[in-house]
């Protein structure tokens, strides 16, 4: 599946919309806020399953979710989200059927510090995948000042393989009565 620079922000749009449409959770900001961002996670996750919906080969890693903790022993593959097709291979001995990992296709990033030094600490783990698709998610900067937080991470999208998105999202501090807005970059395209 081909997703054009239309289809990523409308996934993070919708993603957006349902993880802002979840009751607040937590008796203190600081543990709101941290259910909004896990909210967020777990709805940019189950809009990546849509997307994929129907094909067998395909999984999609996060926290929240269980569904694959039996054929690999984790929920969580090395990102907050990671979209991958998948292959099976008889064990050696009980000649069971085991899954490994063809290709990853999307390696899915947030991180809502409103610094570029967190920002890059976190999207330097996209840096090291081979995934065809790169998102780093963003909290929204304020306006005029966005080129100059991509300038800070565009050198480490130089070397990533694939093709490089930035979104920005609202602050989840900021999710009530505040621009829906998703912004949305191509810091590198490249066909693999």
């Amino acid at each position: 599946m081909v997703f054009t620079e239309r289809d990523v922000k409308q996934l993070l749009q919708e993603a957006l919309q349902q993880a802002q449409s979840e009751s607040d959770a937590g008796d203190t900001t600081q543990k709101i806020n941290l259910n909004r961002s896990s909210n967020w996670v777990k709805a940019l996750a189950e809009q990546f399953k849509k997307q994929y919906e129907g094909d067998p080969e395909i999984r999609v890693f996060t926290k929240s979710d269980y569904s694959n903790k039996r054929d690999f022993g984790l929920n969580e593959m090395l990102y907050d989200i990671m979209v991958c097709r998948v292959g099976e291979v008889e064990s050696s001995v009980h000649k069971t059927k085991l899954l490994f990992i063809k290709e990853a296709l999307w390696q899915v990033e947030s991180e809502f510090a409103h610094n570029t030094r967190s920002a890059l600490i976190d999207f330097n783990k996209l840096v090291i995948g081979s995934g065809k698709n790169k998102l780093f998610i963003a909290s929204q900067v304020k306006r005029g000042t966005e080129n100059s937080f991509l300038s800070v991470l565009r050198p480490a999208a130089g070397h990533c393989i694939g093709n490089v998105y930035v979104g920005m999202i609202p602050h989840p501090s900021k999710w009530v009565d505040t621009d829906r807005d998703v912004h949305l970059w191509v810091l590198k395209s490249k066909k693999l």
